[in-house]
C-alpha cells in the first residue's frame, strides 16, 4: 500500500518500510526538492525563534547540536539564549534559509562532516528518526559527539500509537516520501542500550481531537485513491485541504507533542 510494503517487528513492534538501503537513499535525495516546506513552516511559525519551545525543553549545558533543524526556528532560539549551536541538515535549501535568516554558520550536510573533535552538551533530533534507515547506527553516531553527562532529546513517530494500530498503512505518516522508521518505545529502548546510552525518560502526549483528525485525513486519502487521478483543475484549496492547512498551522509549533509521537530524553 502507498507504493510499498510496511512491516512490523514481532519482537519490539516497531514499524519499518521494507526497502533496500539504495532505494532509501534515492527517496531521501528526492525529498523536499523545493521551497514548499520552508514556505509552510514560515507561514505557521513566522520569522521569530521558537523561544517558548526551547525554554520548555530546558536542556542543560552551553552547546547544542540539532539534527534535522528544518527551518531552524528552535536552533535560532537556542542561539538567542546564548548557546553555541551547530546543526546537521541534509537539505541545501534548508541550510541556506538557516544561514540567511538566523545568521547561523555551523551547518553541516551530514553527520560525517561535523569536525571529529566536536562535543556537545545537548543534541536534539525532532521529527528525524522517521527519516533514518538505521536507527541504532544513527544513535551510535551522535552518541560519539555527546559530552560527558550530556543529553540527547529525541521526538519521533510512535510505532504503536492508536493511529498506527488502526489506520495501518493509510496513516498519514506512511505517505511522507522518505519516512521509513516508526520505532516503538521498546524498539528505541533496545537501540539506546545498543549505543551505550541510558533512557532517562520516555513519554507520549496528545493534542485535542488528534485521532479523529488523523482518521478524517485517512478517509480523504482513501477516497481520493478510490477515485483515481483527476484531470480537474482547481482554482484554490479543496475543503479538505483547507481544513488540513488550518490544523497544520495550529499544531505545527507543537509537533513533538502529538499522540502519534513519542519523546525520549537520553543521557550519556
Amino acid at each position: 500500500m502507498r507504493g510499498g510494503t510496511w512491516v512490523r517487528c514481532r519482537t519490539c513492534r516497531s514499524v519499518f518500510r521494507d526497502i533496500t538501503p539504495d532505494k532509501f537513499e534515492q527517496l531521501h535525495d528526492e525529498a523536499c526538492p523545493d521551497h514548499r516546506f520552508v514556505d509552510s513552516s514560515v507561514a505557521a511559525n513566522g520569522l521569530n525563534p521558537a523561544s517558548a519551545r526551547w525554554e520548555e525543553l530546558s536542556l542543560p549545558g552551553t552547546s547544542l547540536l540539532e539534527i534535522g533543524p528544518g527551518t531552524g526556528h528552535l536552533l535560532a532560539a537556542a542561539h538567542r539564549a546564548g548557546r553555541t549551536v551547530a546543526a546537521v541538515e541534509t537539505n541545501e535549501i534548508h541550510r541556506t534559509f538557516i544561514h540567511d535568516t538566523w545568521g547561523i554558520h555551523s551547518l553541516y550536510p551530514d553527520i560525517g562532516a561535523v569536525p571529529p573533535d566536536s562535543s556537545f552538551d545537548a543534541i536534539v533530533a525532532i521529527n528525524v528518526l522517521e527519516h533514518i534507515y538505521d536507527v541504532a547506527g544513527f544513535l551510535r553516531s551522535i552518541a560519539r559527539m555527546l559530552a560527558p553527562n550530556g543529553v540527547i532529546f529525541v521526538s519521533t513517530v510512535n510505532g504503536i500509537s492508536l493511529e498506527a494500530a488502526l489506520l495501518r498503512a493509510w496513516w498519514a505518516m506512511c505517505k511522507e516520501h522518505d519516512h521509513v522508521s516508526f520505532p516503538s518505545p521498546d524498539g528505541i529502548a533496545r537501540a539506546v542500550r545498543a549505543s551505550d546510552l541510558r533512557a532517562e525518560r520516555v513519554w507520549s502526549t496528545e493534542l485535542p481531537f488528534e485521532f479523529p483528525i488523523s482518521a478524517l485525513v485517512t478517509v480523504r486519502d482513501w477516497a481520493q485513491a478510490r477515485r483515481g487521478p483527476s484531470n480537474a483543475v482547481s482554482n484554490g484549496l479543496s475543503a479538505e485541504d483547507a481544513v488540513v492547512t488550518v490544523l497544520r498551522a495550529i499544531y505545527c509549533h507543537r509537533e513533538d507533542k502529538l499522540n502519534g509521537r513519542q519523546s525520549y530524553l537520553v543521557v550519556d
